[in-house]
């Protein structure tokens, strides 16, 4: 019964981050950014709209959302407890419930992302200061993160390659083999690059961010993703194990340990930039 217990443990607290504390930082991020910007500058994007009453009545909504999608998490632990002490209890059952709730715990986030999008495209207006200015500046990989993490995430990558041929002399069955598994890891780590160059070195897309801002931005967003490249390998890894030891029943454990993962990634994202970021460079020199 320990990976039930383990199991109920994490989805706890995958409850606990994702409808509780994410919604509290990500409010709380929003609030402090739209402080930080003065009225005379969100006039000049947003002319005759009140930007702070508009985002303060959805943030009311998405928090109620957020309350609502916890409540139902809460339900949903009760009821895989009273489930698990079931002797015919079925992993695979409960593993659709699990993956189908956490969904639901995006749906707040996907809803903020529309409202944001929608909400730019009605009423921002372009400003003719905002196109004259630009910050040019090189910036490499490793004026993000350090080349530690880089070693971390090829270590991680080489480790599941080699697994993958350790598996393949001990197959399980519905083991597709090492060159389809290493292949589809290696099409996410193509995917999750290319996202990592178009922070770097992508076009600035809002007006009302300051360099500093943006910069700051950029490091976090990079050393999430780099997060990713590390831990993305490991889970697959632990699957594979999972299924080569025979261990199905902690097939719920696992993953709600990867959606917590995921979780803890993504929370770790909303941090707010340093009170004084000019004094941070990218230890680089600006083009001339």
């Amino acid at each position: 019964m320990i990976e039930v217990y383990s199991f109920l443990a994490v989805f706890l607290v995958q409850i606990l981050v994702m409808s509780v504390l994410y919604p509290l930082r990500l409010s709380r991020l929003v609030q402090t950014n739209l402080k930080s910007s003065s009225a005379e500058r969100l006039a000049e994007f947003y002319p005759g709209v009140d930007v702070g009453r508009a985002h303060e009545r959805f943030i009311t909504r998405y928090r109620t959302a957020n309350a609502v999608v916890a409540v139902l998490g809460l339900l949903l632990l009760g009821g895989f407890f009273s489930y698990t002490k079931r002797p015919d209890w079925d992993e695979g059952r409960l593993g659709v419930v699990l993956t189908a709730y956490c969904f639901l715990q995006y749906v707040p986030i996907i809803l903020f992302g529309w409202f944001t999008t929608r909400f730019n495209k009605v009423h921002r207006r372009s400003s003719p200061e905002s196109k004259r200015k630009a910050i040019l500046q090189r910036r490499g990989l490793f004026d993000f993160i350090s080349p530690l993490t880089v070693v971390l995430a090829i270590l991680s990558y080489s480790s599941f390659v080699a697994f993958m041929f350790y598996v393949a002399r001990h197959p399980f069955p519905g083991f597709a083999g090492p060159l389809p598994n290493i292949g589809i890891l290696t099409l996410g780590y193509m995917l999750l690059g290319s996202m990592v160059y178009w922070q770097i070195y992508g076009r600035k897309t809002d007006p009302l961010q300051t360099h500093a801002n943006r910069l700051h931005t950029i490091r976090v967003t990079v050393n999430n993703i780099a997060w990713m490249f590390i831990l993305a390998p490991i889970v697959l890894s632990l699957t594979s194990a999972r299924r080569l030891l025979d261990l199905d029943s902690w097939s719920p454990f696992l993953g709600s340990l990867v959606f917590l993962t995921i979780g803890l990634v993504s929370f770790r994202a909303l941090s707010a930039p340093p009170r004084q970021p000019e004094m941070e460079g990218l230890g680089s020199s600006t083009v001339r």
